[in-house]
């Protein structure tokens, strides 16, 4: 195995934390409070352990340790070297590599691979189809993949079941189901049966999305909005010196403010001439050729009064050339820009006889390249010496090059022309600017003029011609409008209200087309859209104007009577929208048929119903086979087929008869067709007899009470019960109805009252009460005081400071199964069955509480009847009791609670135990 180099540890930890998104070192910081940029090699390790969950060998461990440790045996490690070489994306010492090259990019999605499932090569292109088909449509309407599934993927591994990728898959229109079947096969991950890759799906999306961004930009070729720079005098000489200057700081990225600041310690924007000249030596002398007598120009431009110069409106003019310092304050302003081929490397100038003998070679080169079509750049970039594609080779290549493509030159010619297109700095050959010179067909760069085109505006085509309405019937195309927006059940009003906002209910004709396509009627040629704007035409306005109130109202009358109101004239019958409806275009009058075809038509169709009946034929699924669209039309021959399929053969003449009678502009009408051939009775409106039905549910009353009280005293008690043991004041829900503070109210607000107190009273209840304390003075009304004074008795006695000898006695509620009166037989029963449970108690000193209490969940005290059956039987005492005596037994400890009806097992418990003489808290 080879050893293992601190640069692969490097890379998996680099791998490992991308895919976790984090920063390294912001772990390493919590150990170096100081901020020092080391920790102990123990935090080291454990940062990396516990932090980036990266498990490293103890060889490897050694080695990072040793890289970045401070000094050879050293006990701290530089983590903020580590952390500059994880977070850098490339090694910036190695120039000769291309740094995409050495680019680390992390896993596609949280560590997960792609997984590729085998398939044939035709499978294979089938689904690039399918994904290169649909990709276009995901990225015009913004959808991401990822984001549809990454619901169902909690634990982000890239995958989700079949059934998970069918219901979030955003379907494009067009797919079908076998497509997308294929889809889903091509997608299942390999190792996880079941699963379906998401991931890979929506890597294989985006890729296609940026290659069709890639295409869009070396598709659109931007429109040339470039500049000249701006003139900064109106000296041309002087321009022109700026100009080469501007061009080559915006060219090499000068930065001249670096150049002068140093003479200006008190940053004021002026030094010496001496300073200035000094300095824009230093910064273009190398790249722009300047005499004395051009810096000396620039020098006097910008002197003071005081032999002082500006050099920072002139670093300003220089490299705001083609920029403007404020661009985000004017978002709109165009900004200059060089004129093309104004940055590119020019060509070296040679003496007059040597430029004619270059251009003689030229010729004769480019003559050579033209009889013999030869594409000479591909030879020449391939001897390109970078990846990063310089646009130089070597004079040897070029002219190996030179050979290989037979393009025969003397030495001295090849000595001139190297001359012509070397670079001043390394000595290589520009061989782009050859090849655009020998052939006319390669264009390495281009030259802008120095005059903007302009600019032609489009001409819109106009049409002229009128257009013909001399056949058009404007009621037609009126009833044809009617019909569309009965049968879609549109508003007029919705499509032109806003396109009208000062209410005048005139709109331009322009207008009144958008809406009529908005409503869908698109399909109205220019002959019957100018009818009907000539029907609504506007009079008061001399442009083309339509009154679309007139319009709404017209079309409007389908659904109902317009104008005048008809809530003035309830008496008007309004006409069936039935008669609004329309046959489609091409749709045959039958009546105007002869007698033959109508007897054809007839003979044929009664002959086929009795084949029908006999055979018990299912006709419609066979026409729906064709029907795709669902819309009830199939074509003329697939009629046929139909027909033969069902085995219902017709002659000649009566398939005539019947396509002349069901078809129209869109084809053969089966619906109506089967209509005729399989009459169905009319269905029974059943919304009549539902509303019937409904009326009788309602005005059937059914009592919900259940055991009512119907004596006041019982009714008194059952609210002293409540009031007692919940402390409510009853009067604090009553008197504030009534704000005059009179002592009585009505019974609905009565009622009202009690509700809110939540006494527990049923309406009986509630009618005894109101009888009982009703208003002597008016029978709608209650002596509520009296009542509340009756129920607060339970506390203490009204006016008691006038009485001081009257004891008042303490209400104690009744306990509810000491209510429970049996009749004699029945008590009788009960002592017989509870002395013969109490024996067996006695004799097997049975706990009977701690069973009860297991069923009694909220220790109330009461357990349901099945349940203290149940706990009878566990205790072995169930044998011990008849049917009868369990029904005694329920009559005798059976309590309400909450409207159920309970055993109060705790009384019960306690007799038992008292016959038996058990005590149940002794052992």
């Amino acid at each position: 195995m080879p050893a293992c180099t601190a640069a692969d540890i490097e890379g998996r930890i680099r791998i490992a934390v991308q895919e976790r998104r984090v920063r390294v070192p912001e772990f390493f910081k919590d150990y170096d409070s100081l901020r020092s940029g080391f920790v102990t090699k123990s935090q080291f390790a454990r940062c990396l352990d516990q932090s980036f969950q990266i498990v490293l060998s103890p060889e490897e461990e050694a080695i990072l340790l040793r890289k970045y440790e401070d000094k050879p045996g050293g006990n701290m490690v530089n983590y903020q070297k580590f952390a500059d070489v994880i977070d850098c994306i490339f090694q910036p010492d190695q120039l000769k590599v291309n740094p995409m090259t050495q680019k680390i990019e992390p896993e596609e999605f949280l560590g997960s691979k792609r997984s590729l499932r085998p398939l044939s090569p035709a499978t294979k292109n089938k689904i690039t189809e399918i994904v290169e088909r649909i990709a276009p449509y995901y990225k015009y309407h913004g959808i991401n993949i990822r984001t549809c599934y990454e619901d169902f993927d909690r634990h982000h591994i890239g995958v989700v079941t079949e059934s998970q990728f069918h219901r979030s898959f955003p379907k494009p229109i067009g797919l079908n189901d076998e497509e997308l079947s294929l889809l889903v096969r091509g997608y299942l991950d390999p190792e996880r049966p079941g699963l379906c890759n998401y991931l890979n799906f929506h890597n294989d999306v985006e890729a296609i999305k940026r290659r069709m961004d890639e295409e869009e930009q070396i598709d659109v070729t931007p429109v040339n909005t470039y500049n000249i720079p701006r003139e900064i005098t109106s000296d041309k000489e002087l321009n022109q010196i700026l100009g080469r200057i501007q061009v080559a700081v915006h060219k090499y990225g000068i930065r001249t403010t670096e150049f002068f600041c140093d003479h200006d310690k008190l940053r004021s924007g002026v030094i010496t001439k001496n300073q200035f000249v000094c300095g824009i030596m230093l910064c273009i002398k190398e790249r722009v050729n300047l005499t004395k007598g051009e810096v000396q120009k620039v020098v006097d431009y910008y002197v003071n009064p005081d032999s002082r110069v500006r050099y920072m409106d002139f670093c300003h003019a220089m490299e705001n050339a083609f920029n403007d310092p404020y661009l985000e304050k004017n978002p709109q302003l165009e900004v200059p820009r060089p004129p093309r081929g104004a940055l590119s490397r020019t060509l070296n100038s040679l003496s007059s006889a040597e430029e004619r003998r270059v251009q003689n070679i030229l010729d004769a080169l480019a003559e050579d390249v033209r009889k013999r079509r030869v594409m000479t750049f591909p030879y020449f970039k391939d001897y390109d010496r970078s990846k990063a594609y310089t646009r130089n080779m070597t004079k040897t290549q070029f002219e190996r090059v030179l050979r290989s493509l037979s393009l025969l030159v003397q030495p001295e010619d090849l000595i001139l022309l190297c001359k012509k297109f070397e670079e001043p700095n390394s000595g290589d050959v520009n061989y782009p600017a050859f090849v655009q010179a020998v052939d006319k067909e390669f264009v390495g760069f281009t030259m802008d003029s120095d005059k903007p085109k302009e600019k032609k505006r489009p001409k819109t085509p106009t049409y002229d011609k009128p257009p013909d309405t001399s056949n058009v019937d404007v009621f037609e195309v009126i009833s044809r409008i009617r019909h569309h927006v009965l049968v879609n059940r549109l508003r007029v009003c919705q499509y032109f209200q806003d396109f009208d906002p000062l209410k005048e209910y005139s709109i331009p004709s322009s207008k009144f087309r958008m809406g009529l396509s908005a409503m869908g009627l698109h399909n109205l040629n220019n002959a019957e859209f100018k009818v009907l704007s000539d029907y609504f035409k506007d009079p008061k306005k001399k442009a083309e104007s339509v009154l679309w109130k007139e319009f709404e109202n017209d079309i409007e009358t389908v659904f109902t009577q317009v104008q005048p109101d008809l809530e003035k004239t309830p008496m008007n019958v309004v006409p069936k929208m039935d008669t609004f409806l329309m046959k489609k275009p091409g749709t045959m009058d039958w009546g105007t048929a002869t007698q033959e075809q109508q007897s054809v038509s007839d003979a044929a169709i009664d002959r086929m119903q009795q084949n029908v009946a006999q055979r018990r034929v299912l006709c419609k699924p066979c026409f729906q086979d064709f029907d795709l669209h669902n819309i009830g039309v199939v074509t003329k021959p697939q009629f046929r087929q139909c027909l033969a399929y069902l085995q219902l053969n017709a002659t000649e003449p009566e398939y005539e008869a019947l396509e002349a009678k069901y078809s129209n502009h869109m084809g053969f009408n089966y619906l109506l067709f089967l209509g005729d051939l399989e009459p169905k009775p009319d269905q029974e409106l059943m919304y009549t007899k539902r509303l019937e039905e409904l009326r009788l549910v309602n005005a059937r009353q059914v009592s919900l009470e259940k055991n009512p009280l119907r004596d006041i005293d019982a009714v008194m008690t059952k609210i002293k019960n409540k009031v007692i043991k919940e402390r409510i004041r009853v009067s604090e829900f009553l008197k504030d109805y009534d704000k005059l503070r009179t002592g009585r109210m009505l019974k609905t607000v009565f009622k009202r009252g009690l509700d809110l107190a939540k006494l527990g009273l049923q309406p009986t209840e509630m009618a005894v009460l109101e009888q009982y304390f009703e208003s002597p003075k008016d029978p709608q009304y209650v002596e509520y005081v009296v009542f509340c004074n009756e129920i607060e008795s339970i506390f203490t006695l009204k006016n008691l400071e006038k009485a001081p000898q009257v004891t008042p006695s303490q209400y104690k509620p009744p306990i509810e199964v000491d209510q429970n009166v049996l009749p004699p037989d029945a008590e009788d029963i009960l002592q017989r069955t509870v002395h013969r449970l109490a024996e067996k108690v006695h004799k097997h000193r049975m706990q009977l509480f701690p069973l009860f209490e297991d069923y009694d969940r909220v220790h109330n005290g009461t357990v349901s009847r099945e349940q203290f059956r149940r706990v009878l039987t566990e205790l072995e005492l169930g044998g011990l009791v008849k049917e009868a005596e369990f029904r005694v037994l329920h009559m005798k400890f059976h309590v309400s609670v909450g409207g159920k009806e309970d055993i109060d097992y705790i009384k019960f418990c306690d007799m038992v135990n008292e016959l038996a003489n058990f005590d149940p808290r002794k052992p």
